[in-house]
C-alpha cells in the first residue's frame, strides 16, 4: 500500500457530481450520512464533506476529480451525501488539498472505502477532522507537507507479530495536544505525520506481551518524545517527505502456560485487519492471514471474523472440535454475522458428528404473502440484522433466500412495499430454515 499521497483538486472539480460528471437519477443513487467532529471532540460545523470515487490504483488519486457528492455539516456536525452513483468511495472532509479521510486519517491507504448501492443509505460514518484539514486550501503552487516514517516491528524471539490477539489490536499511537491521535497497526510499513513532535506509545498489547525496546534512531521512545525537523510548504507532487531513520519496535512474549483443550488453526486470504473469535472467545490473527486458538473444548463451535474492514463480509466456519488439534481450517465468506451474544458461548455437544470436520453453512428461505388473501407479495425487501448492505429484494412469488449463514440468532425485517413491515426472529443451528411470512395491510 502507498502512503503519504496528498490529493490536489481544482476548485472546479468540487462542482462535479457523478463519477464521470453525469447526473444520476434519484432512485439510482445511494446516500451516506454521519457526523463530523473537531480534533477536540466538538461538532465541526460548516465543513465541506464529499464522496470521492476510489480509483483502481491509489497513485491515480493525485489526478482524481471525481467528487460524486458534496455537502456541508450543520451546527451539530451532521452531514448527508445524497444521490451518489453506485460504487466504492472515500468520504473526505475539510480542505481539498489536504482532506481528512474517514475514519479520521490523512492518507488514503489508511482510509476506509465505503460501498454505495442504489437506493440504500450507509449510516454511521462518524469521524474527527484532522487539524491539517482545517481552513482554506493552500495556493496551487504549495501544499502542506508531511513526514513519512518507516516502521520496523519484529518479535524478540523472531516469531510473527500479531494483528489481533486476546481481544486487542496492537497499535503504534502518536499523540499531541490539540490534534487527533494517529494510530497504525504494529505491522504497518510506515506512518505519515503532519507535525514534528509526538508522544509515542504502544497501545493494546495483548496479555502476555510487553515491549522490549521502542526507539527512533538513538531516541528511546519509552522515555522521550518523537521529534522531527520542521516542515515547510513544498510542491504538491513532493508533499510527502520520507524520513531516513525508522521507528523500531521489538515486542516480546512470555512463555504460554499449557492449557487443556485443542489448538484450532488455519489461514484465510484477504485483508487481515480484522478480529477473529471462536464461540465468542478471541483468538490470534497474523498479517499473513494465519489464525489460531488454544484450549478449545470438544463440541460444535462457530469461528467468525469481526471488525471487518470497509464493506467486506465476515469470514466464518461452523466446525466440530475433538480432542486432537484441528489444523488447516478454511474460512468462507458469510452473508451476515449472527447477533452478538455478549461473551463466550458454551459449545453444543458434537453427538455423532465426526471430530475435526466443518459443517455446511445454513440458509434462510422464505415466502411473503398477504395476510388476508394469501396472495404472494413480490415488491419489497428483507434486511437481516439491521445490516442495510444485506438487503435482499423479494423475488417471484414473494420468495427470498439468505444463504451462507453461521449458527446463531437472526432478526429479519421484511418489508412489503405499500402493504406493511414485520419482524421475524430466526434461530439457526445446522439445518436450513423455511418461513412463510404473512403481512397484513396497515389500516
Amino acid at each position: 500500500m502507498l502512503s503519504g499521497i496528498v490529493i490536489t483538486f481544482l476548485l472546479a472539480s468540487a462542482l462535479m457530481v457523478g463519477t464521470q460528471g453525469i447526473p444520476v437519477s434519484p432512485n439510482q443513487g445511494g446516500t451516506v450520512t454521519g457526523t463530523l467532529k473537531s480534533a477536540t471532540g466538538a461538532p465541526a460545523a460548516g465543513v465541506r464533506v464529499s464522496a470521492l470515487a476510489k480509483p483502481e490504483e491509489l497513485t491515480d488519486l493525485s489526478q482524481s476529480s471525481s467528487l460524486s457528492a458534496i455537502a456541508e455539516t450543520d451546527a451539530s456536525g451532521r452531514f448527508r451525501l445524497e444521490n451518489i452513483p453506485p460504487g466504492r468511495y472515500y468520504v473526505v472532509a475539510g480542505r481539498l488539498d489536504a482532506p481528512t479521510f474517514y475514519p479520521g486519517v490523512v492518507t488514503p491507504d489508511e482510509g476506509v472505502v465505503i460501498l454505495v448501492t442504489p437506493g440504500l443509505t450507509v449510516p454511521g460514518i462518524d469521524f474527527a477532522l484532522n487539524n491539517v484539514s482545517v481552513g482554506r486550501a493552500l495556493s496551487p503552487g504549495s501544499a502542506a507537507p508531511s513526514w513519512v516514517i518507516p516502521i520496523q516491528t519484529r518479535m524478540e524471539d523472531g516469531g510473527k507479530v500479531p494483528m489481533f490477539a486476546s481481544g486487542w489490536f496492537p497499535v503504534l499511537r502518536l499523540s499531541r495536544t490539540g490534534s487527533a491521535r494517529i494510530e497504525r497497526p504494529l505491522v504497518s510499513a510506515s506512518v505519515t505525520v503532519p507535525n514534528t513532535e509526538y508522544r509515542a506509545t504502544i497501545a493494546n498489547l495483548p496479555e502476555g506481551y510487553s515491549v522490549k525496546s521502542f526507539t527512533f534512531g538513538p531516541t528511546d521512545l519509552t522515555i522521550d518524545p518523537l521529534q522531527l525537523a520542521p516542515l515547510v510548504p513544498i510542491a504538491p507532487r513532493a508533499a510527502s517527505v520520507p524520513v531516513g531513520q525508522a521507528i523500531s519496535i521489538v515486542p516480546q512474549r512470555a512463555p504460554m502456560a499449557a492449557r487443556p483443550g485443542a489448538r484450532v488453526s488455519g489461514r484465510f486470504v484477504g485483508d487481515t485487519n480484522r478480529s477473529v473469535y471462536i464461540s465468542g472467545v478471541p483468538g490470534t490473527l497474523y498479517p499473513d492471514g494465519a489464525f489460531e486458538f488454544f484450549g478449545i473444548p470438544p463440541g460444535r463451535h462457530t469461528v467468525v471474523t469481526l471488525d471487518n474492514p470497509g464493506m467486506e463480509r465476515a469470514l466464518g466456519a461452523s466446525i466440530v472440535v475433538g480432542e486432537a488439534d484441528y489444523s488447516n481450517l478454511e474460512l468462507e465468506v458469510t452473508s451476515v454475522v449472527p447477533l452478538a451474544t455478549g461473551g463466550p458461548v458454551t459449545p453444543k455437544p458434537a453427538g455423532n458428528l465426526t471430530p475435526n470436520t466443518r459443517l455446511p453453512l445454513a440458509t434462510i428461505r422464505g415466502r411473503v404473502v398477504d395476510g388476508g388473501t394469501g396472495q404472494a407479495l413480490d415488491a419489497g425487501k428483507v434486511v437481516v440484522n439491521k445490516d442495510q448492505s444485506m438487503a435482499i429484494s423479494l423475488g417471484a412469488e414473494g420468495r427470498f433466500e439468505v444463504p451462507r449463514l453461521l449458527p446463531g440468532n437472526y432478526v429479519l425485517e421484511i418489508v412489503a412495499y405499500a402493504v406493511g413491515v414485520v419482524s421475524q426472529s430466526v434461530v439457526l443451528d445446522t439445518a436450513d430454515a423455511d418461513l412463510e411470512v404473512r403481512i397484513s395491510p396497515e389500516p
